[in-house]
This record gives structure tokens, sequence and C-alpha cells, in this order.
């Protein structure tokens, strides 16, 4: 005797039960988000946005394109250059990339995140 698996559709935003669910994913700030709606509901949440997709700019993946501030590396080393041996010592150069070790112990002096 054979089985057979039934997969129910349910749209998040009503609980109806729909064979045309289909999921959404949209981003919003840094945040990304996914919804799962039917013919209906799908309708009304492109037409709501649909004011602010006519005038926003097509981008990527909003989560592939967010970085961090660049490292101020003539600050870091300035800063580096004035602390105990430990930390001066690694500031092997005026140019270059700076130490992670050095980042680090900035970032953990300073309360940034670089």
């Amino acid at each position: 005797m054979g089985s057979r698996t039934v997969t129910t559709h349910f749209d998040d935003l009503d609980n109806s039960i729909s064979e045309d669910v289909e999921t959404i994913t949209f981003a919003v700030g840094k945040h990304n988000y996914s919804v799962d709606l039917g013919a209906e509901n799908r309708e009304k949440f492109y037409n709501a946005l649909d004011p602010f997709i006519k005038v926003a700019a097509h981008g990527t993946n909003p989560t592939s394109t967010l970085k961090r501030d660049a490292v101020p590396a003539k600050e870091i080393r300035a800063w580096a250059k004035e602390q105990p041996a430990k930390i001066r010592d690694l500031i092997k150069s005026d140019r270059g990339a700076v130490p992670k070790a050095v980042i680090a112990a900035y970032n953990e002096a300073n309360g940034t995140k670089y």
C-alpha cells in the first residue's frame, strides 16, 4: 500500500488555504523578510508597494551590499603609536594594512567596530 504526502499552503496574512500561495521575499533597512501569500494578498502587497517601487533605485540583494565603515588607518596608527609597546610594536609602517590585532585593540578602547 502506497502513501502520499499532501502539502497544505496557507496564506500568512489571512490563514486561507490556497494552491497558489507563493513566498514573497523583501528587505527593509537591514532586515530581510519573507511572507507566503495567495494571489489576492500578493496583489494587495504589490499594489501597496507600487508607488515606492516606481521611484526606487533598483539594487542588488541588500544583505550582500551592507558594508562596514572603512578603517581609518591614519587615526588607528596614530592611536597605536601612543599605546604600550605590546600594541605600538605591531605597527611596522605608516603604509599598508593595519594589523587586525591593532584594529581589535582600537575597537575595544574606543567602542568602535572596524
